[in-house]
């Protein structure tokens, strides 16, 4: 499992939205988020697949209509003493997506 450090930048390098999908989990009690970003729009570039486990209070706004980038996403743990959101996401920039989540995984 890599660092929140890494993760972020991690996004910040791949702001090319390629897929978003959100699924219920294996135990039907979460529902997981799954992004795939790359560096470019061309099809050849190296795409980045990340699964946020058990995400909350999703928001997005302004996607489609061409490519959609996310220009500065950024992880930060939070201190809230929630025992299930430990992270959150946000995209700095334009607030394109936010929402907060308990753990990652990165492909």
């Amino acid at each position: 499992m890599i660092k929140v450090s890494e993760l972020n930048e991690l996004l910040v390098a791949h702001n090319c939205l390629h897929a978003l999908s959100i699924q219920l989990n294996d135990d039907g009690l979460a529902y997981d988020l799954f992004l795939s970003i790359s560096t470019s729009e061309k099809a050849e570039a190296d795409v980045v697949h990340i699964r946020f486990i058990d995400i909350s209070q999703f928001a997005s706004r302004d996607f489609g209509g061409g490519l959609t980038q996310l220009m500065h996403m950024s992880v930060s743990k939070l201190d809230s003493g929630f025992d299930r959101m430990r992270y959150q996401l946000s995209d700095l920039e334009d607030k394109k997506i936010s929402f907060y989540f308990s753990s990652f995984l990165v492909d």
